[in-house]
């Protein structure tokens, strides 16, 4: 340990560092008569451990640490500190005891105070017997003398990046001493692994976010380049069309700028919905009533191309609560997807709803109050769906259909039955089809 000559003295948090040692007055290293801690570090360490495997934030565990420390080492002042590299200053991760106009501050001037030794330094540091009437005298509201500091390094990655500060206020307590600094070292170490980690788990999440934002930003400008280009199409051809006055040119034209409107619109809000986490509206829905629907808003698409539709909807599975609307988009999205999926000459889709109370269905949905599961299957007669397709087949901007599909129907949907605490399945064979199977609570 350094001499005492040596160490610069201040308080734990923000007391300037005397010229030189002769300001200090008298310093005396009492270290031989500092008692032990009353407080055994093992059950410390378990009531640590506790919170950090608790999933608490950083600052209720490190708050943890510091209530056990102080208590632990009979000090009535505390904080832990971190070093900001950019602010070249010191935050303030946690306090105790601090006055008010200290601790509300949220961090502290690195430059003077007693962490700067110590961290400079990487060695801990123990101040007794300040004098009265100096630059140092206490912080609290009632300016109660500090009788004795410690200040222990927080290292970490192979450095220091901070301290864990305490003071004693009374005077009928021993100083600190050696004791104090191996129970210190200890509990120091708890604290600088957590906060290790919480900075390493804050990267990767930042690292995760940017990625996701990229990715989201690649995909919707593929998405928004493909519908513009349809748009410059139909404008190009609506305004060769009123040149030459061909009316039906001019129809043509405006048909293709109705489609990209409607497909910029539904990118939107798909986006939105993706986007946002929600809770679902719930009501009774009929499943029959809404596939009725469906078949009308479809009825159009099906005999254009010849397809067929067919509906077979158990009498016990036709009321569902949900959310209607979503539940509506869910589904047509899933249809529709099955129709662009028929084969040549026409397809065929099948859309079936049962209600279940077998274990398989059960366990696919999150509600534990629900005695039974609704299954709906969607199957085509398509192509079916390779392996390697199938895995990412529900992740955001993933479209087999090129510039006719934006990528996230599928996405939404999933979240949409997530949100319903349910689930969506895809089973299919390349040239068997594909069914599509969503589970939800009944």
């Amino acid at each position: 340990m350094t001499s005492p000559k040596s160490r610069p003295q201040d308080d734990q948090t923000c007391a300037p560092l005397p010229a030189a040692a002769s300001a200090v007055g008298e310093l005396v290293d009492r270290s031989a008569r500092a008692e032990p801690p009353i407080i055994g570090t093992d059950a410390s360490l378990m009531e640590i451990c506790r919170a950090m495997g608790a999933g608490l934030q950083l600052a209720e565990v490190l708050n943890t640490i510091l209530r056990l420390t102080l208590a632990q080492m009979r000090a009535q002042q505390g904080s832990i500190l971190l070093f900001d590299e950019h602010q070249d200053r010191l935050q303030m991760l946690a306090s105790i005891g601090l006055p008010d106009e200290i601790a509300s501050k949220g961090y502290i001037q690195r430059k003077g105070s007693i962490a700067e030794w110590v961290i400079d330094h990487a060695e801990p540091l123990i101040l007794n017997d300040r004098p009265r009437g100096s630059e140092f005298q206490g912080l609290d509201d009632n300016h109660r003398r500090i009788v004795s500091a410690i200040c222990v390094p927080l290292k970490a990655g192979g450095g220091v990046i901070g301290t864990i500060n305490l003071n004693r206020t009374e005077a009928n307590v021993a100083p600190f001493g050696q004791g104090d600094l191996d129970g210190m070292a200890v509990l120091a170490s708890q604290a600088a692994i957590y906060i290790e980690n919480s900075r390493l788990h804050e990267s990767l999440l930042q690292n995760e976010r940017l990625a996701a934002i990229g990715q989201t930003v690649a995909g919707v400008s593929h998405c928004m380049k493909n519908l513009l280009t349809g748009m410059k199409g139909g404008i190009s051809l609506s305004k060769l069309a009123v040149e030459s006055k061909d009316w039906e040119v001019l129809t043509q034209g405006l048909d293709i700028l109705d489609n990209s409107v409607q497909r910029i619109s539904k990118l939107a809000l798909d986006m939105l919905n993706y986007s946002k986490v929600r809770e679902p509206d719930r009501e009774s829905v009929d499943l029959d009533v809404m596939m009725k629907e469906i078949r009308g808003v479809t009825r159009n698409r099906t005999e254009r191309d010849g397809s067929e539709l067919d509906f077979e909807i158990s009498e016990d599975a036709r009321i569902v609560q949900a959310d209607g609307h979503e539940i509506f988009r869910c589904l047509l999205n899933l249809i529709e997807n099955a129709l662009d999926a028929k084969k040549d000459g026409g397809g065929r889709v099948t859309v079936t709803a049962e209600r279940s109370t077998a274990e398989s269905a059960l366990s696919r949905i999150r509600d534990a109050s629900a005695e039974a599961a609704i299954v709906i299957r969607i199957a085509d007669n398509g192509p079916g769906i390779s392996e390697d397709i199938a895995q990412t087949i529900f992740e955001p901007f993933f479209s087999t259909k090129g510039s006719k599909g934006t990528g996230l129907g599928l996405a939404v949907t999933r979240k949409i039955v997530g949100e319903h605490s349910g689930r969506i399945e895809l089973a299919s064979e390349p040239g068997q089809g594909a069914v599509f199977a969503v589970y939800l609570p009944a």
